[in-house]
Formats: C-alpha cells, structure tokens, sequence
C-alpha cells in the first residue's frame, strides 16, 4: 500500500475511533444520568492506540492478501497466456477460509492483547498489572469479538478491495469501538 494511503486510513480510522469513544462517554453518561463532558484521558489513549495500531493491520491485510489471493482469473481468452477481457475472475474459496481463519485467530489474538495491554498500561498499571488483566480479559474480549468480526472480516474478503477493507472495518469498528470504551472503562 503507498505511504499516502496508509497514512489517509489511518487517520480516517483515528477519527472513527475517536468518534466510538465520544459515543461511548456520551452513552455512558446518559445511562448513569450524568451531565456530559468529554473526558479527554480515555478519548487520547483510544486516538493514540489507533495512530499505533492502524499501520500494522493495514499491513496484515495486504500480508493476508498477497499470501492467500481472493480471487483467480480463469484465462478462458487466449488459451491462459495473458489476462483479457474475457477472463474469468472467480472467488478463491479455499484462499478466503485461510485468510479468515488467519484474521481470526492469529490476527484477532494480538489484536485483542494490544488493546488491553495498551489500555492498562495507559492507565498507568505496572507490568504485572497489565500481564494479569491481559490474561483475564483476553478470552471473553474474543469471544465476544467473534459474534461480530468473522462476518464483517468475511464480507471484506469477498466484497472489499484490499486497500479499502481496514476503512470498513473501521466504520463497523465505530460501533464495536463504543463497545470497547465501555469494556475499557471498566477496570
């Protein structure tokens, strides 16, 4: 991905985290019947977080595309020996169960640790402190991630270009973000 895509994603992903937490606050305070005030402590470590955290999953995503191609070209025009117009572009189903699978596991694993470790150490924890809520929370936080990320990981894979599919996780992860502030907000 070029360098002025990467950073234009990223920064469309931080506003979009920024927006899910400013939700969140605001969500939070109508629930406890509070006065709302943005509270820029837990907004700043979100907006840090995704400035941190965008880059490498940009790259994940052209890494899981490069390895396992979404679709193939059935060269149906000159016999295979060039793509054409009439090619045949076919959904690699077997590439996208890799890819989902990978997403899923490996990527949704250092995903969910990232957070919760920044999110303690953001709050000043020590290291053990941060060690023993990142083995508590790791397991439920995917759990609960698994009820929603598979089908708009899925979705990505078949229907979003490459270079589009961490935007749209984004704007899903707007929701998903008010879920995490809450979750975040917690300890």
């Amino acid at each position: 991905m070029p360098t002025t895509q990467l950073v234009v994603t990223t920064l469309q992903a931080t506003a979009l985290s920024a927006a899910s937490n400013i939700l969140a606050q605001l969500l939070k305070a109508y629930r406890e019947n509070l006065s709302f005030t943005i509270s820029f402590r837990p907004l700043f470590h979100f907006v840090v977080f995704t400035l941190i955290s965008c880059p490498p999953n940009i790259l994940w995503q052209d890494f899981l595309e490069d390895r396992f191609p979404g679709y193939t070209s059935t060269n149906i025009g000159d016999g295979g020996a060039s793509p054409s117009s009439s090619d045949k572009i076919i959904l690699d189903r077997s590439n996208t169960a890799r890819k989902l699978l990978f997403d899923q596991t490996l990527g949704a694993f250092v995903n969910t640790i990232a957070f919760i470790a920044a999110m303690a150490a953001f709050k000043g924890k020590t290291a053990k402190a941060v060690q023993k809520q990142v083995e508590r929370d790791t397991i439920p936080l995917m759990i609960n991630g698994w009820k929603l990320w598979p089908m708009v990981a899925l979705f990505n894979f078949v229907f979003v270009p490459v270079h589009r599919r961490v935007i749209v996780a984004s704007i899903v992860g707007l929701f998903w973000g008010i879920y995490l502030s809450l979750f975040a907000a917690l300890d």
